[in-house]
């Protein structure tokens, strides 16, 4: 009857202990009812980088943009290069014209460079006036659209475009930088000052 008794008492022990690790080797999050934040995926890109610097030419030799980034991931699958606080520095086709400068908060380069799709706070300008710094042509919008080759853009966001003496807002752009024309492609809006 005593061995009965010492068996239970040991196999009570044995419970016991096996319950007083288990719970000495949790997290005391679980007894204070806070949740776990989520674990983040990690990203699937073949490559990343930081402080990138991507320069692309013609096939005459000359450089038909500069594009800097803080942090960039490259997808092979999709050839598509993922870039975070891009400034890009699109250099003009005809000799003597003053480059457009690009900013975003991300950028997303398609297609071997051919296309460069810009979101978040997108903001273009070309200086149009050397001899006066101010003298600008500006766009801002949420999303563009950048063809390098054929230096293009073009948006169905909501735009903003300032020249000299002009502003015009509305939804939808075309903008052909090598020409200086750009469109404003519905709920146009613009002021216009005479005195600059």
């Amino acid at each position: 009857m005593l061995s009965i008794k010492n068996s239970i008492l040991a196999g009570l022990l044995v419970v016991a202990l096996g319950a007083f690790v288990i719970f000495w080797d949790a997290k005391p999050e679980i007894f204070m009812g806070k949740k776990q934040p989520p674990v983040s995926a990690l990203s699937s890109a073949d490559s990343y980088m930081k402080n990138t610097v991507t320069h692309k030419f013609n096939d005459q030799g000359q450089s038909v943009f500069l594009l800097t980034a803080t942090e960039g991931e490259y997808f092979q699958a999709q050839n598509r290069f993922v870039m975070a606080t891009p400034q890009m520095l699109a250099h003009a086709s005809i000799e003597g014209e003053q480059p457009w400068h690009l900013s975003a908060k991300q950028s997303v380069i398609l297609n071997n460079g051919q296309r460069i799709d810009m979101q978040g706070e997108v903001y273009a300008w070309q200086q149009v006036n050397l001899s006066a710094s101010d003298k600008k042509t500006e766009i801002a919008t949420p999303f563009l659209s950048y063809y390098p080759d054929d230096q293009l853009a073009d948006t169905d966001k909501p735009v903003s475009l300032k020249t000299p003496g002009h502003q015009i807002e509305g939804t939808g752009f075309k903008g052909d930088f090598a020409a200086q024309t750009y469109q404003i492609l519905s709920r146009a809006k613009g002021l216009h000052n005479a005195n600059q």
